[in-house]
């Protein structure tokens, strides 16, 4: 991947999240935030898939040193819909993981995905990933948790 790709490659990001409707409202704007976020942080572990010369999506993650070793942490991959059940998310999946084993020896992928539709989560399980016992995602609304900081 290179910095030129990313207004492109957000384009195609954003048309990702609009087809499947997973309640994430990606404009090109917002998805160029994020791409240019993991790309400044990790650029040599961010691909790009082309299929007959035409950029069709990207992998991009980064590297967290845990107490156990490097673990790939996040990321985002996508493939424009046109292009989707051709193997090109596997072809960049193995692309990035043999890269960031080589480089960094990592040992683990956390990352997080959808319950509430079946695609991604089962396309992540089909290839050996399993749901995280332990852990929980959390979210909260700073001002609210500032608000109630405040009253303590």
């Amino acid at each position: 991947m290179q910095k030129e790709d990313l207004r492109q490659l957000a384009e195609i990001y954003s048309i990702v999240y609009q087809k499947f409707d997973i309640e994430e409202r990606w404009t090109s704007e917002s998805a160029k935030r994020l791409l240019s976020y993991w790309f400044d942080k990790q650029p040599d572990l961010a691909f790009v898939a082309e299929f007959n010369g035409k950029v069709v999506g990207a992998f991009i993650a980064g590297i967290k040193p845990w107490w156990d070793g490097n673990h790939l942490s996040d990321g985002e991959i996508f493939v424009h819909p046109d292009y989707q059940k051709k193997g090109i998310a596997t072809k960049l999946s193995v692309a990035l993981y043999e890269k960031a084993l080589q480089k960094y020896n990592v040992i683990s992928f956390d990352a997080y995905t959808f319950k509430k539709t079946k695609f991604p989560l089962s396309w992540y399980l089909s290839q050996g990933f399993v749901q995280n016992k332990e852990w929980i995602m959390i979210s909260g609304d700073v001002k609210g948790i500032v608000s109630k900081l405040k009253r303590k």
